[in-house]
């Protein structure tokens, strides 16, 4: 604490432009390394006549992704270290998070065309429940993540280790995924096979659990606001 007081005080951290706050110039190396990841995975910079997902950059593309995921694991440390908190900084880390599931997502939809409306369904359910969730949150004035009125979501949020196996758990089974759609060419089948069960078996049910939450944040959210409405009519009614 000492040592982060003294670093606060040396720099005036809290004194410097929002916008060139550390977790925020972190925010923004996220936003590069997403666009350059789905970039590369395009197949785009193979300089092809058309542009198409190749196995020949997909772990370039995956290690370009997975800083844009570490970025979002240190920024709200670095908010906090460097006491320099924002709600410029908050929203841009939420639409950073957001834009990056969807599009790694639609990826995969084309990486799976057989299961291309799932992959649709989850950009739609994530956007729409996080939508509603964040003007809500704004509306009662609390942070999406502070206190809940609603006993499973103050459960999910009120669980670190939950909440962390949950987030991570989906972005880890999207990306393994993604891998897997070209590992055999460098692994036995064997090690495939491995990978795939440790995805399946590991990963996707905190992703399934995911969703899960973004249905009750939507359905919190929709519900809370929908009896506001009732009760600003009910009043004005009077």
């Amino acid at each position: 604490k000492y040592f982060l007081v003294k670093t606060q005080k040396k720099f005036n951290m809290a004194e410097w432009p929002v916008m060139l706050y550390v977790p925020n110039l972190i925010g923004y190396m996220r936003v590069f390394a997403m666009i350059a990841s789905f970039y590369v995975a395009s197949g785009c910079a193979e300089w092809l006549d058309e542009c198409q997902p190749t196995n020949s950059n997909y772990k370039l593309a995956i290690f370009l992704y997975f800083m844009n995921f570490a970025g979002d694991v240190v920024d709200g440390y670095a908010a906090r270290f460097f006491n320099q908190c924002s709600k410029y900084g908050g929203v841009l880390d939420m639409v950073t998070d957001r834009v990056s599931t969807a599009g790694l997502c639609a990826l995969l939809a084309v990486l799976y065309p057989k299961e291309m409306f799932t992959f649709v369904s989850l950009i739609v359910i994530d956007i729409f429940s996080h939508w509603f969730h964040v003007v809500y949150s704004e509306q009662a004035q609390r942070h999406h993540k502070g206190e809940q009125t609603n006993w499973f979501l103050k459960w999910y949020y009120g669980c670190y280790p939950l909440f962390a196996y949950c987030c991570v758990s989906q972005e880890f089974y999207y990306i393994g995924r993604w891998a897997l759609k070209f590992l055999d060419q460098d692994l036995s089948s064997s090690n495939v096979e491995l990978f795939a069960n440790v995805i399946n078996y590991v990963f996707l049910p905190g992703c399934v659990m995911k969703q899960v939450v973004n249905f009750a944040q939507w359905w919190n959210a929709a519900s809370h606001m929908a009896e506001a409405d009732k009760e600003a009519r009910d009043t004005k009614a009077k």
